[in-house]
């Protein structure tokens, strides 16, 4: 396979460089698309290609340190030197990039968009193949543009909002490969989000129901993302249809107890490899595996003294210094960090859907079918209630524990403060400074880079407060 790759047609992605800079780069020693299988080595590229080719694994990873999972101490803050963007990101700052840094997830995200129009732009008229392989990996791409927006409008835009998505501002769609004469003036959250639906549900006919690689997209996978976006969307009876689905074709949760030992003693691993790990769905990654993250004390204060996902922590020992805080290593002995659809997750949603929806049996079976397998052994006591409120307050604890790291918290709250009561404002210090994100604010769609608006003034700039 790395003989041919990778393959390409200009992927440079779409705002990392002038519009002129494309156009004094001409393919040389690569392999310019035209057979299915060059399609099918194309989509197979999970990994990043020196700039040129963006892979489809790794994925976005900014939302982790805005969030209220993680806090950054004064005993480990030389680990969070000011003014990178890290730190401006955990201060909700106005600008995240100087004028010349690049936004990494804005970056990868679009690069892989421009890969997956070059697919649907070339693969019908593909040399070589059946009709049908040429849907299947039509069908491929859709998922990956779709997956890839979803993001994006989530990260620069303000939560989708029934009231407003009409006005909102989200991302610019790219939905094409022109390099000459393109403006890209940002569409509504609604139009965004009606581009992911159509991908979706039109890529579903051509998948097939479990991926051969967990990183290819598939039935479960598609189930699993529309789960997602209609969560997002607050529809919450097609939310669970789409999570339902989903679960009926993979549907194997991992009792903790059975994960050995990382190199240190007490630190997880569930699996070196994403194949190996039988809870995900469709593979996707941090694109920032190995950052230094600590727990922040809301969080632990969650973890029950039998809960196996203790396990996902370690000290500063491990990384060489001192203090008690409680740093994410699970990134560190799997050399990934999951961010894709996932059986646990789907678990979730459904049972979110269904308390919101007042099937509130539903809603315990499937929230203590996930807390059996991640508690101690033998400590198992399955929570029961007939208290809509209380049922959902356990799944939103539940949620937050089971998915720490993987890209969900930052976003749970923006919608929670969209849909529900009481709102939540989040709270940081650093170097002895308080910095607050209230509520609904503006300020939760992440300021788009500065290099990106200078080249291309029409994007806009998000409001901040």
């Amino acid at each position: 396979m790395k003989k041919y790759l990778y393959i390409l047609c200009l992927t440079f992605l779409v705002f990392s460089c002038d519009r002129e800079e494309y156009l004094d780069i001409q393919p040389k020693g690569q392999i310019i698309p035209n057979k299915v299988d060059d399609y099918r080595l194309l989509l197979d590229q999970t990994l990043d290609f020196g700039g040129i080719s963006a892979g489809f694994v790794e994925t976005f990873s900014g939302t982790e340190i805005a969030s209220d999972d993680v806090m950054i101490t004064d005993n480990l803050s030389d680990n969070y030197p000011e003014g990178t963007p890290d730190v401006n990101i955990y201060t909700w700052s106005d600008n995240i990039f100087t004028q010349d840094q690049e936004d990494e997830d804005w970056q990868l995200l679009y690069g892989q968009i421009y890969t997956a129009n070059i697919v649907l732009e070339e693969i019908l008229d593909a040399t070589n193949g059946t009709l049908q392989e040429k849907l299947a990996l039509k069908a491929e791409a859709q998922a990956h543009r779709a997956f890839a927006y979803f993001i994006l409008v989530n990260l620069y835009g303000v939560h989708y909002n029934p009231a407003s998505v009409t006005t909102d501002l989200g991302v610019p769609l790219r939905l094409g490969t022109e390099l000459v004469g393109i403006e890209f003036p940002r569409a509504t959250i609604e139009d965004v989000y009606n581009l992911i639906l159509d991908d979706l549900n039109e890529a579903l006919d051509n998948l097939p129901d479990t991926p051969e690689f967990v990183h290819r997209p598939s039935k479960a996978g598609v189930y699993s993302l529309l789960a997602r976006v209609y969560l997002y969307m607050g529809e919450f009876q097609k939310a669970w249809e789409a999570s339902n689905n989903a679960l009926l074709l993979s549907n194997t949760l991992v009792d903790f107890n059975t994960h050995p030992d990382w190199f240190f003693p007490g630190v997880v691993n569930p699996g070196d490899l994403p194949e190996d790990d039988a809870e995900i769905i469709w593979h996707k990654a941090s694109n920032n595996t190995f950052s230094f993250r600590i727990a922040s004390n809301d969080f632990l204060s969650l973890i029950a003294p039998n809960d196996q996902r203790r396990r996902r922590f370690a000290g500063p020992f491990l990384f060489g210094l001192g203090g008690t805080e409680s740093i994410y290593a699970t990134g560190f002995a799997r050399n990934f960090k999951e961010i894709g659809p996932s059986v646990p997750e789907m678990h979730l949603t459904r049972a979110e859907c269904s308390a919101r929806l007042g099937n509130l049996s539903e809603a315990l079976n499937d929230l203590n079918t996930l807390r059996e397998m991640r508690v101690d052994t033998g400590t198992f006591t399955p929570f029961a209630s007939a208290d809509q409120t209380e049922v959902l307050n356990w799944i939103k604890t539940e949620r937050r524990l089971e998915l720490i790291m993987k890209g969900h918290r930052f976003f749970d709250l923006k919608r929670y403060n969209v849909y529900d009561t009481p709102k939540t404002d989040l709270t940081h210090v650093f170097n002895g400074t308080t910095y607050t994100l209230n509520a609904n604010s503006t300020n939760w769609a992440f300021p788009i880079a500065a290099k990106y608006i200078l080249q291309s003034p029409e994007i806009g700039e998000n409001i901040r407060e």
